[in-house]
């Protein structure tokens, strides 16, 4: 660029600093050198330095604020890139919070009995009526005569211990639990006792020392829970003497006074029968539920589940909130803009728009393998608006739901189910497959047992009377089929919420599409900076060429003046000599 350029209106030279508008500038501005040669009025008389700062300032500056946009526009997607992957995050989080929510509810008429679901998806309606007469309790023994916790055992010499179950005085050992010796010395103590009591494995004993009294202390030991949980302690001194104190084998004669809580089953009853159980958490009753036995009832307590639309109707407002808030953070950064506006951080973004696209794919698709007919998000009353959002028509859901409640599962629950009332089927780990397959049975007397089966065209494993899966889509697909069972179909259905989640996990996945797209944006900063460093150099090379040309004139310039200065005097003194 000439410095003709830069003549104002009264031909004088201008000196014009361009403004940056960058906000992420790397190259600073330079600030105006003082032109000293100027200020002696030597040479030109112009401000050389300052027109050579605005030349280089002219040339770079545009290149630099260009540049600078480019970074932060890069910055901004990086940070609206996370902040997606945040949202997906909190979409995950909270699905997982409403997963298995199959709005069925149960209930007690008492607290004497409580009633749990569990997660496994066979939990069904029930009624049934419960009465508690006796609580599974552990057997616990005390052995007292001690004036301190650290008084020592009376004698030498070794405790034997086992576990089975009394008749009387008669005691019947489980072999299948080993037994377990102490060797007690002069100066063992009750507390070094109940110690290695403790220390024991596989028996499921505690011990601990009591304070009874004053000086008084006793060593209690105890059991788990049930009538064949109970406890022989055999104390002998090396002579094979009974060390009476530590000793206990007669709980209905000699040892009676030791026994304070015999071990002793649970006994209930369910709508009449007779059951019990060795302990007071019963969970393989009630497909479904774990029952928890708290008191003795005298009269039936009525447990059950049922299901409940309002709860349904909570459960799924809740889902289609998550749905919206993530689909609405998405729709905004990625807007255009309208009426001049300035769209989202993200507009036009295909990736993210690709996400939304997908979400809305997931929520239109049929759920199958839940029953022969394909069950829809719709049927329960949701809809898409004008703007893309979800809505619920709560009249149709209630309608719905009062004719297909079991369908609900489908949104919320994976499950494993057959077609027949007669099969149990259930799924264990995750190597199994959503799909609806064919299960055929063989009987030798007329379906009254079953000695194989075939799933998935593959025949399946016979073990302790369960029916294992056995072909790639079936592992961990167990099957037990009661008397008069039929041949039929096997649903293993993968819920709406699991769709969603795994969706949720692609984009999540370390080395995602976002991920990449991230690392991309993320170089191109990085060369973008190499760009800015490359103009730094080229605004000081650039200036060193101004700088030698405006020196060269100024050599000229100072050339001419002094030739003028001498025809100036020489006309003077010629006119000096004419007077």
């Amino acid at each position: 660029m000439h410095p003709s350029q830069f003549l104002g209106d009264d031909g004088n030279f201008m000196a014009t600093t361009p403004t940056s508008t960058s906000a992420t500038t790397a190259v600073t501005t330079p600030t105006q050198r003082v032109d000293y040669i100027s200020a002696l009025n030597a040479g030109s008389g112009l401000n050389t330095t300052q027109i050579v700062d605005t030349l280089v300032n002219a040339e770079v500056l545009p290149k630099q604020n260009k540049i600078n946009e480019q970074v932060e526009e890069k910055n901004v997607s990086i940070s609206s890139l996370g902040q997606v992957k945040s949202d997906f995050t909190t979409f995950d989080t909270n699905l997982a919070m409403l997963t298995n929510q199959n709005a069925l509810v149960t209930a007690s008429s008492s607290t004497a009995v409580t009633v749990t679901a569990d997660t496994t998806g066979t939990l069904k309606p029930f009624v049934h009526n419960v009465t508690v007469s006796t609580l599974a309790a552990s057997h616990t023994l005390s052995f007292g005569g001690f004036s301190s916790a650290t008084a020592a055992v009376p004698e030498a010499g070794t405790l034997v211990f086992s576990i089975g179950d009394y008749s009387g005085d008669s005691f019947t050992r489980d072999t299948s639990v080993l037994q377990k010796m102490i060797t007690m010395t002069a100066s063992t103590t009750i507390e070094d006792i109940a110690s290695q009591i403790n220390n024991f494995s596989d028996m499921n004993l505690t011990a601990t020392v009591i304070k009874t009294a004053t000086n008084a202390y006793s060593l209690m030991v105890k059991s788990a829970l049930g009538e064949n949980k109970q406890i022989r302690i055999e104390a002998r001194t090396a002579a094979d003497a009974t060390i009476s104190q530590l000793n206990f084998e007669s709980p209905a004669s000699t040892d009676s006074a030791k026994q304070v809580v015999a071990g002793v089953d649970a006994a209930f009853t369910l709508d009449g029968i007779a059951i019990t159980r060795p302990t007071n958490t019963i969970s393989d009753l009630i497909p479904g539920v774990t029952l928890g036995l708290t008191k003795t009832s005298s009269s039936n307590v009525e447990i059950g589940a049922a299901y409940n639309e309002q709860q349904a109707l909570q459960t799924l407002t809740s889902f289609v909130t998550e749905i919206n808030t993530l689909r609405t953070s998405m729709t905004n950064m990625t807007a255009m803009g309208a009426g001049g506006g300035d769209g989202g951080p993200l507009r036009g973004d295909t990736l993210v728009r690709s996400y939304i696209n997908r979400l809305k794919s997931i929520t239109t698709t049929p759920i199958a393998n839940y029953k022969d007919d394909p069950i829809f998000l719709s049927n329960f009353g949701v809809m898409t608006e004008l703007d893309g959002s979800l809505s619920i028509d709560t009249i149709k859901f209630a309608a719905y739901f009062k004719e297909h409640p079991a369908d609900f599962a489908a949104l919320t629950q994976n499950r494993v189910t057959s077609g027949s009332g007669l099969i149990k089927a259930t799924g264990t780990g995750s190597l199994y497959k959503a799909g609806t397959y064919d299960l055929s049975l063989t009987s030798a007397d007329d379906r009254a047992t079953f000695s194989g089966a075939t799933l998935d065209g593959a025949t399946m494993v016979l073990e302790n009377g369960i029916f294992k899966g056995d072909s790639t889509n079936t592992l961990g697909i167990n099957i037990v089929p009661s008397s008069g069972a039929p041949d039929t179909k096997i649903y293993i259905g993968a819920s709406l919420i699991q769709s969603l989640r795994d969706f949720s996990k692609t984009v999540l996945l370390p080395g995602s599409a976002i991920d990449t797209k991230i690392s991309t944006y993320s170089t191109e900063i990085t060369d973008y900076e190499e760009e800015l460093l490359k103009l730094e150099t080229a605004m000081e090379t650039t200036r060193a060429r101004y700088t030698q040309q405006f020196a060269a004139m100024e050599s000229a310039v100072s050339s001419f003046k002094k030739t003028g200065e001498y025809l100036t005097n020489f006309m003077e003194s010629w006119r000096a000599g004419l007077d």
